[in-house]
This record gives structure tokens, C-alpha cells and sequence, in this order.
């Protein structure tokens, strides 16, 4: 039975809007925080934890999840998930001081966990799978643009309560959507298991942890995601302190990053359907520019910082892109274990940007902002190498055009 177009147009709909919720309600945070910090007597310590809670889910229950996906369906379980990040928001509006609200936030990033971890199972049974990649790349392009809209209008609302009301309507009408409108009926199109079909757990288990496909795309994207943090986290501190700019206005070219990260994440998908073979070379290209361009930022004069910001922003979501809607292709995965095979790539994901920034980086760069961004641009050029030696190798791009 073909899925109607109108459904999938909706459901693709459906799935952005989780993407963009879920990292929106986290940036709000970010946006003001001052009124944070005031409303719950937070430390530095504590904001930055309530800011990495989301994380959590992903970081422990990415493969867990990926499982559950396999074994009972993309509707069930993705029912599940979009209820507890519902809920979490909710509670957020009620949290009055540090733990409630960790335990809130925690809650909102399972939305998002559910659809990183399969985000190529999912797609992959909604359209044919040479449109995977550009579809992968459009979703993940929510979750960049929530920043920018966040940053835009989380302080035009009077208050903090307000904000996160309008977070968590908007939650639960993605919830409520999916609960009416979505059965696992609609992912039974050529890229999906047949209904009822059930995945044995210790298979797919079995199966991804012996896919060397599977571990260099998940150790590329570890060194990708902990080099691309290093930017994130101390990009405004490089330049106040190296350049003498103002606080305002080294932001503006974190926004140009950001800019460069939802047009990457939308286009290199499409430009990578039409190379075929060449595809390796390109990826390896793109991540030794953008690895180049970390180096940039921090040496050259303000032109060049913009020129370098949006070109590291784009080339590197535009990689993460690709890497994540590629899982479902490998040969000895496809939409059957694709679940477990996300789950177990974006754990290496998260890990790399929690662990690698902060556990290896700021010690080995010794306190020198400018030692981060050359090591963050070695953590790049690995993971370039790692992901074409991955490209080159998995059958995905061994045939077709070129």
C-alpha cells in the first residue's frame, strides 16, 4: 500500500517541528540568560548542565532506543518519545529550582534523541532512498534554524513563564498530531520492513556492532562533533580576547556560522546525489576546508572571519548530513537495523562533543584560547580521514553516476 503524498508531506512536517522544538526550548535558555540564572539561583556549573541536560538522553539511550525502534516500530516509539519531551516542557514551566529543572530539561531532549538516532530509518521509509540524504539534510536544518529563532524572539516575551508556555504548546501540538494522524502503516514504503515485522534484539544489536561501517562513521562524527564544539564554546571568548572585538559583535559571526550550517545542511545533501564515486574525495575536501577555516577564524581580519565562519558552519553540518542518512544504505544494515545502527553512531556523536572539547582539548591546550582551535582542527582533519576512508569503502558510492 502506497503512502498518500498529502501524509508524507505531513508527517515530514511533523518530524521538523520535533527537531526545531526540541533544540529551540534548550536555546531559549541560552538566549536570556541572565533571567535564568535569576529565576533558579544557578551557578555557572549548574546553567551549563542545565544546558547539556537534553543531551542526556541521547548520550545513554540513543542505542536502547535504536533497538526499540527496530523491534516496535517508528510510530510507537516515536509516540512515546514526542509525550515525554511534551511532558518535560510542561514541567519546566512548573520547576522552581535547579534539580526540577534539569530533570525537565532532560526530559525535552528525548524527542530529538528518538529522531537523531533513526532519523535515516525514518526518512528512509517515506521516500525513495536517493532522496534520503537531501530529506535528512532539510530536518537536521530545524534544529539549526531553532537557534536563530529562539535568539530572535525568547526576549520579546514578557516573561520567562511565557516563553516556556509557548515552548511547550508547541510540543504538545506536535505530540497530540502524531498521536491522531501518524500509524506504522505509513512507513511501510520501499525503504521500510513490512508491518508486523519484528527485528530479533540481540541480531541487530549484534549486527551493528560488527559493522566497521558503522564505528568509522560514528568515531568520524565523534572527532567532527568535538572539534565543531570547540567553536561553539569559545569562539566569542577567541575573539574578545585575541581580536579585542566586543562581545556583540564576535556574535555576529557565530549567526554566519549558523547561517552557513542550514544551507550546508540542505545542499551538499543534494549535491552529493549527484556525484556518485566522487562523493569520497568531495567529503574529504569539505572537511579539510572547514578544518582549515577553524584556523581562520581565529587569524584572519573580520572579513575573512565571516568568510571562514560560514564556510566552516556549511561544509561541516553538510558532512554530518550525509553521515547521518547513511546508516540506512550500508549493505549489511539497511532499514532493518538502521535503528540501532543511528542509535549507536549518534551516541559516538554526542560523546566526542562532550568528552573531546572538554576532557582533552582545554587540558592539552593549556589555558591558550588559540592551542583549542588548533586542536580542533587536528579532531577536523581526523575525522576527514576517517570519513573518506569510510565513503570509500562502505559500496554506497562504488557504483551509479560517475
Amino acid at each position: 500500500m502506497k503512502n498518500n503524498k498529502n501524509i508524507i508531506v505531513f508527517i515530514t512536517v511533523l518530524l521538523f517541528l520535533g527537531m526545531f522544538i526540541g533544540n529551540y526550548g534548550n536555546y531559549q535558555l541560552s538566549a536570556v540568560p541572565g533571567s535564568v540564572y535569576q529565576a533558579y539561583s544557578l551557578t555557572d556549573m549548574q546553567f551549563s548542565s542545565i544546558m547539556t541536560a537534553p543531551m542526556f538522553p541521547s548520550i545513554f539511550l540513543s542505542i536502547v532506543i535504536g533497538i526499540l525502534v527496530d523491534r516496535f516500530g517508528i510510530s510507537k516509539m516515536v509516540s512515546i518519545c514526542f509525550i515525554v519531551a511534551a511532558a518535560g516542557f510542561v514541567v519546566r514551566v512548573f520547576a522552581a529550582d535547579y534539580m526540577s529543572m534539569f530533570i525537565a530539561m532532560a526530559m525535552t531532549g528525548v524527542g530529538c534523541m528518538i529522531l537523531n538516532a533513526n532519523l535515516a530509518k525514518i526518512v528512509s521509509a517515506l521516500y525513495p532512498m536517493e532522496k534520503v540524504g537531501t530529506v535528512v539534510g532539510i530536518l537536521m536544518a530545524g534544529s539549526t534554524g531553532s537557534m536563530a529563532v529562539a535568539y530572535a524572539t525568547t526576549a520579546l516575551f514578557p516573561t520567562l513563564e511565557l516563553a516556556f508556555w509557548t515552548a511547550a504548546a508547541v510540543s504538545i501540538a506536535v505530540a497530540v498530531l502524531w498521536l491522531l494522524v501518524v500509524r506504522e502503516k505509513h512507513f511501510t514504503g520501499s525503504g521500510a520492513m513490512q508491518a508486523g515485522e519484528t527485528v530479533p534484539v540481540g541480531k541487530a544489536l549484534g549486527t551493528c556492532l560488527k559493522s566497521r561501517n558503522i564505528w568509522l562513521a560514528g568515531i568520524s562524527l565523534m572527532f567532527l562533533l568535538g572539534g565543531a564544539t570547540v567553536i561553539s564554546n569559545f569562539q566569542v571568548t577567541a575573539l574578545t580576547g585575541l581580536k579585542g572585538y566586543s562581545e556583540a559583535f564576535a556574535g555576529t559571526f557565530g549567526t554566519v556560522l549558523m547561517i552557513g550550517s542550514i544551507i550546508g545542511s540542505i545542499f551538499i545533501p543534494v549535491l552529493v546525489g549527484k556525484l556518485g564515486r566522487k562523493v569520497p574525495v568531495m567529503l574529504l575536501l569539505c572537511g579539510l576546508i572547514a578544518s582549515a577555516c577553524m584556523v581562520g577564524i581565529i587569524t584572519l581580519p573580520a572579513a575573512g572571519i565571516y568568510v571562514t565562519s560560514f564556510l566552516n558552519g556549511a561544509l561541516r553540518s553538510g558532512i554530518i548530513a550525509v553521515m547521518m542518512s547513511l546508516p540506512v544504505m550500508f549493505p549489511e544494515i539497511g532499514p532493518k537495523y538502521a535503528g540501532t545502527a543511528g542509535g549507536l553512531a549518534v551516541t559516538l556523536e554526542l560523546l566526542g562533543a562532550v568528552i573531546i572539547p572538554t576532557y582533552i582539548i582545554v587540558p592539552l591546550g593549556g589555558g591558550n584560547v588559540s592551542n583549542y582551535f588548533y586542536l580542533g582542527c587536528g579532531c577536523m582533519v581526523i575525522a576527514s580521514l576517517i570519513c573518506f576512508v569510510m565513503a570509500k569503502t562502505c559500496g554506497v558510492y562504488a557504483k551509479n553516476k560517475n
